[in-house]
């Protein structure tokens, strides 16, 4: 069991990681400047021919590595669940991300950062679409890892869901340094590190409401869709509040819905 642990974690890490520095790396070397936000649609606008081609499609098959490492060593064990209470936390999965964004919204529009440009509603909802649906499909793919496997693992061999839940947070945000340090690096040392402080208290406590929402339903696609919808709701954020400085709000609602859920609906 230790031995699966270790092959997911190296598979894991070991993809994403190398090719996450090998685009940008090759970005660097070829002056071209790696586009981090952009979508799966974006990237088949480009062809072999452009200079971004080769970084862009590496950084974004980057995100694979957990679900690679779930390929290698399959689904973690599950536990019988009530089917009615599944479908009941299956609407919550689908309002959390709404209701953790909702603080930054509104605060950001009495700030007067609102400013969508010229973009109609409907070319607004089209991209928020499309956003999600590539989400879906990259990010999203990451829940076979994560809870597919670690989480099951680590609650285990923890023997205790918050254990789980503060090594899997932690597991999960380091994977992602090397995308916040290609994000923050330009801009210094006292960006950077209190940047990955904060994001990592952030992922944390996403971790919990993730494993939360996976072991009352027991759905990994229900979970791919909720990381999805989280993802585009801080895009949609961006795309109409263009420079708030407030995103780090949905960080502290969502260790307010933490604190709700582990005091409503504790789990051992």
């Amino acid at each position: 069991m230790k031995q699966n642990l270790r092959i997911y974690l190296i598979a894991a890490f070991g993809w994403t990681w190398f090719c996450w520095i090998g685009a940008y790396l090759i970005s660097l070397t070829s002056g071209y400047s790696l586009l981090t936000g952009g979508t799966l649609f974006d990237l088949l606008a480009l062809v072999p021919a452009d200079k971004g081609w080769l970084p862009q499609l590496l950084f974004a098959v980057g995100v694979y590595g957990p679900l690679i490492g779930f390929l290698l060593v399959g689904r973690g064990e599950q536990k019988p669940i009530s089917k009615p209470a599944a479908k009941r936390f299956a609407v919550l999965a689908v309002l959390l991300p709404l209701m953790i964004g909702i603080p930054t919204v509104v605060v950001s529009l009495i700030l007067g950062y609102f400013n969508p440009g010229e973009a109609t509603p409907g070319a607004l909802l089209g991209l928020i679409g499309l956003y999600f649906i590539s989400n879906f499909l990259t990010s999203g793919t990451e829940e076979l890892g994560w809870r597919g496997f670690l989480f099951p693992y680590l609650r285990q061999k923890a023997a205790g869901f918050w254990l789980a839940t503060w090594k899997g947070g932690i597991i999960w945000a380091v994977w992602h340094y090397p995308l916040m340090v290609i994000l923050y690096l330009g801009q210094g040392p006292w960006v950077l590190l209190p940047t990955l402080v904060g994001f990592t208290a952030g992922i944390v406590a996403m971790n919990y409401i993730t494993n939360f929402i996976y072991v009352k339903t027991q759905s990994l696609p229900l979970v791919m869709g909720f990381h999805a919808l989280n993802n585009t709701v801080s895009f949609a954020i961006m795309l109409v509040f263009p420079g708030t400085p407030l995103l780090f709000l949905t960080s502290l609602t969502a260790w307010a819905v933490v604190a709700y859920l582990d005091k409503k609906q504790p789990l051992a």
